[in-house]
C-alpha cells in the first residue's frame, strides 16, 4: 500500500510539474475547455455498440465475427475511451475471442493535435495522430517496411458506426476488415 501512495505521489508531482514547467499562464490557466470542446468531436462515439463485420486472415482467408464495444468519455470529457471485444462462433457453436483491444484518444492543447493510444490482447500497441472531421477520424499505423494500416471510423446516415482498414505499401492499398456497428439502446 505504501508503493501505490507513492507511485501516486511520483504521477501528481509529475503531472503538476508539467503544468509549472509550462509557464505561469499555464499553470493559473489550465486548458479545460480547449479540450473539452475538441473532444466534443468524438460525442457521436459515446455509448454501447454492438455489430459484425470481416477481417482477413493469415491464411488469406476472409473471418466474419460479431462486435462489441463501449466507448466512454473519462476525466469529466478530457479523454474518451473505448473497450472493444471481437468474437465467431465455431462449427461446435462455442464462442472463439478474437479481438480486445482499448484505446484512448486525447487532445493537446499545446500541440494542437489529437491522440489514439491502442493496445491489443496480443501485447501490440500503437500511437498515432488522427485526422479528425465531422462525425469521422483516420488514423494511421506502421505495418512494415514501406507499409501501414490505414483505418477510417464514420458515422453513417443511418446512424451506424462503419470501420474499414486496409493495409497500404506505397500506393498500393488492400482492403483487410470492415465493421458496421449499431448503437444500443435500453440495454
Amino acid at each position: 500500500m505504501k508503493n501505490i501512495r507513492i507511485f501516486s505521489g511520483l504521477l501528481i508531482g509529475a503531472v503538476s510539474s508539467v503544468a509549472l514547467l509550462s509557464g505561469p499562464a499555464a499553470a493559473q490557466n489550465p486548458p479545460t475547455e480547449i479540450v473539452k470542446q475538441a473532444m466534443e468531436k468524438f460525442a457521436w462515439l459515446e455509448g454501447e455498440w454492438r455489430g459484425e463485420g470481416w477481417s482477413y486472415n493469415r491464411e488469406g482467408g476472409r473471418d466474419t465475427f460479431q462486435v462489441h464495444e463501449i466507448a466512454t468519455y473519462q476525466l469529466d470529457g478530457v479523454v474518451l475511451t473505448f473497450h472493444g471485444r471481437g468474437w465467431s462462433v465455431d462449427e461446435d457453436g462455442a464462442e472463439v475471442e478474437g479481438h480486445k483491444a482499448f484505446g484512448v484518444v486525447s487532445y493537446d492543447a499545446y500541440a494542437q493535435t489529437y491522440r489514439f493510444d491502442a493496445f491489443v490482447k496480443e501485447g501490440y500497441q500503437s500511437r498515432s495522430t488522427p485526422e479528425v472531421g465531422e462525425n469521422e477520424y483516420r488514423w494511421a499505423v506502421s505495418a512494415g517496411p514501406d507499409a501501414e494500416m490505414r483505418y477510417h471510423a464514420r458515422l453513417e446516415d443511418d446512424g451506424a458506426w462503419v470501420e474499414t482498414g486496409e493495409r497500404c505499401v506505397e500506393d498500393k492499398c488492400t482492403p483487410m476488415m470492415q465493421m458496421r456497428l449499431e448503437k444500443v439502446m435500453g440495454e
